[in-house]
């Protein structure tokens, strides 16, 4: 009953984590694409379109608000496969190369925290300054300039981020397969069904 729960509790988090990464992934470039294709008049932030600034402005609004959910997600899931990882070497079968397989699948997730950390820590704080920057000072192109620069900057080296950490979760997912019970142990999924 714990293995059940325990596996349970461990697939719908990291499902989940790798699903809203593989979304947000997809769903990037389809909202540049398309907020550019419609190209929008933000007449409350931008006085002028220059270079179809305003869809830019959108679109990266838009990605920026996404992804700072995402993070959110992403420490939710990560705390929970956490819990299970350490629970896992305690009720699962450790032979037949099981016990490798916990410690690549271990060394996977503190590369993709790792990973998750320093986007949220480092890379997200200049993002939202570069971002308040290019807003509050919309209209002045000296300063507004070099910061949506560094904001897109910023911002494609967390969407290249966001790329690892759904690798780095896949792999974990492949060598999460052969997760068994300890030898002996049966799974019953429904024992009146027998009957």
């Amino acid at each position: 009953m714990l293995f059940q729960l325990v596996q349970l509790v461990y697939w719908l988090a990291l499902s989940t984590w790798f699903g809203s990464v593989l979304f947000i992934a997809m769903a990037a470039p389809i909202i540049f694409r398309t907020v550019r294709e419609n190209n929008p008049i933000l007449s409350h932030v931008l006085s002028v379109n220059l270079d179809s600034q305003h869809s830019t402005l959108l679109a990266d609004t838009i990605v920026f608000n996404l992804i700072q959910r995402l993070l959110l997600v992403e420490v939710i899931c990560a705390a929970i496969v956490l819990i299970a990882l350490i629970i896992q070497p305690f009720i699962i079968d450790l032979a037949n190369g099981n016990k490798e397989m916990v410690i690549v699948r271990t060394g996977i997730f503190i590369a993709v925290t790792a990973v998750v950390f320093f986007d949220w820590q480092f890379v997200w704080p200049k993002i939202r300054s570069n971002r308040s920057t290019y807003l509050d000072h919309a209209d002045e192109p000296e300063i507004a300039n070099p910061a949506r620069d560094r904001f897109d900057e910023e911002q494609r080296k967390s969407l290249s981020l966001l790329f690892a950490v759904g690798a780095l979760l896949l792999g974990m997912i492949l060598f999460s397969s052969r997760i068994t019970p300890p030898l002996g142990q049966t799974i019953q999924i429904n024992p009146a069904v027998g009957k």
